[in-house]
């Protein structure tokens, strides 16, 4: 789907009480490194570690963290701090860095300072040990960080650009950091925290230590607004110059107005529905065909058009938001049918009572539903259409770091999350099905994923590697772990005054670019 532009802009009193102390962003001057850019998000950092759960990708977002590589506006990848990765040898990936990058304390950002932050990144956090499973870090000089692997490895590069894998100076993060005290962080990007309330706001100011040159902005103040109501009356009354994840459903009622554009695309991820096959209080999720069930009787065209006001697009397969894999459009649930949903729920022994609802050894079946942020209305849409089939399910929208409590505690049936697709697709896809992989919070197993896996990630024709990928996602359908359902859309308001923005498939982790300025 097409991007579109929609244009913003009114007065509204309760932005200014929202916004309070935070002054006009545009302080006259259009020279580089000037002005205060104001930004109004749903979430923040939890962390000023980027190895703290819902942290890493935020940092990035705001121009704090960067990687050894980026994905591009364009989907490709390309060099961040590293100066260039190549592969050397089948099983071997070279990476040479930038001379003259430090991290904001003064430190070098050598090979030694890499590979540190590498592994502490391994030790740390589930999702990066995933995306270095079977690799070696070494330094192999100064400026030389080898990547050895265990099998034949053709997109290390897209592994290395992940958010998880942002450099920072190991040093500063010592063990008992709390994670809130911004003295102590000591990452790469153009813009340095000086300031930051948990769960409220993050100042950033310019760090003229970047290696890129002279970031566009003094300052950069980014305030958390949990409410999109509230985050639309923001950019309707001018009192931020971006505005993040705004409601869909504003989008016709802020078009005439002037003063702020509106990029409004689907995301290169997926709004899933992960389901619980251990699950006491909903056991019928260990049943495969209960969950496929629920999977046909999802009609996403209509979650589409009423949950995202039709700005996003039907995902039948967890790959479809992967705009390199096209044909992931056409597997899994590509039709809503609920002839199919109401004969496996059947034939598990589901039967449908005189009341409507499902019965089975007369208990009935329910499932709580969990959703984070924009997801509440994708929930509400869901939870009509299993009614429609004689499940009872409860929805509740709660903080994804509630989400995450949750799955850890095992005390959960079903939640939403937006896993990224675009990137090292085998390693994302591990992440998904693989054994232990960090969204595969039911711990799915199949004998034929890991032969999979491997011929995704070192087959040494592209179109194997291709074949395999779409395979794991056929897989994904047969086995039902989740359930997808659309794109998250990227909705984010813009100030006429800002230039150098640039609309990216991952915008939640490219609000803030190095080059922007006010005008």
């Amino acid at each position: 789907m097409a991007g579109i532009r929609v244009k913003f802009g009114a007065a509204a009193v309760v932005a200014a009480l929202l916004l309070a102390g935070c002054g006009d962003g545009n302080d006259g001057s259009d020279q580089p490194g000037s002005g205060t850019l104001r930004v109004a998000t749903s979430a923040l950092a939890a962390s000023v570690d980027p190895m703290a759960e819902l942290s890493a990708s935020y940092l990035r977002s705001v121009g704090a963290a960067e990687g050894l590589m980026r994905i591009q506006p364009d989907g490709t990848v390309a060099p961040e701090l590293a100066e260039k990765v190549e592969a050397t040898a089948p099983t071997v990936w070279t990476a040479t860095l930038r001379p003259n990058v430090t991290f904001w304390k003064g430190g070098t950002v050598d090979a030694k300072a890499v590979v540190a932050s590498m592994e502490r990144a391994r030790t740390e956090n589930t999702l990066a040990a995933g995306l270095l499973k079977d690799v070696t870090v070494a330094a192999t000089g100064q400026r030389t960080v080898t990547f050895t692997t265990k099998e034949p490895t053709y997109s290390l590069p897209y592994a290395l650009a992940h958010y998880q894998l942002v450099i920072h100076n190991v040093s500063g993060y010592p063990a008992g950091f709390s994670g809130t005290d911004p003295a102590t962080a000591d990452l790469t990007g153009p813009y340095r925290i000086t300031g930051f309330e948990s769960d409220r706001q993050m100042v950033l100011e310019r760090n003229d230590r970047w290696w890129g040159g002279t970031p566009g902005l003094a300052r950069v103040e980014v305030r958390k607004v949990a409410d999109p109501q509230a985050r639309a009356q923001i950019a309707l009354s001018g009192q931020a110059e971006i505005v993040q994840d705004l409601p869909t459903e504003r989008a016709k009622e802020l078009e005439a107005a002037p003063g702020m554009s509106l990029v409004a695309k689907p995301a290169a991820n997926t709004v899933t529905v992960y389901l619980n096959p251990t699950s006491t209080a909903a056991p019928a999720l260990a049943d495969q065909r209960v969950r496929q069930a629920l999977a046909w009787a999802v009609d996403r065209q209509e979650v589409v058009s009423l949950a995202t006001s039709g700005l996003s697009v039907p995902a039948p397969s967890w790959l479809a938001s992967n705009p390199a894999f096209p044909d992931a459009t056409g597997q899994g649930y590509t039709r809503f049918d609920k002839v199919t949903a109401e004969r496996l729920l059947d034939e598990a022994g589901w039967t449908l009572g005189a009341d409507g609802k499902r019965v089975k050894d007369g208990k009935k079946l329910t499932l709580r539903l969990l959703t984070f942020g924009a997801e509440a209305a994708t929930g509400e849409v869901l939870q009509a259409q299993w009614a429609r089939l004689g499940i009872d399910v409860q929805v509740r929208n709660v903080e994804s770091s509630l989400i995450n409590q949750s799955i850890e505690k095992g005390d959960w049936d079903a939640v939403t999350q937006a896993w990224t697709t675009l990137g090292d697709t085998a390693k994302l896809i591990a992440a998904q099905i693989g054994p232990g992989g960090a969204a595969n919070h039911g711990k799915y197993t199949d004998p034929r994923i890991e032969g999979l896996l491997t011929q995704a990630a070192g087959a040494a024709q592209e179109g194997e590697r291709t074949a395999a990928v779409y395979e794991l996602n056929k897989l994904m359908v047969e086995l039902a772990p989740s359930i997808p359902v659309h794109p998250r859309v990227l909705a984010t308001g813009i100030a006429k005054e800002v230039t150098g923005f640039v609309a990216h498939p991952l915008q939640y982790e490219n609000i803030v670019q190095p080059k922007m300025t006010l005008g």
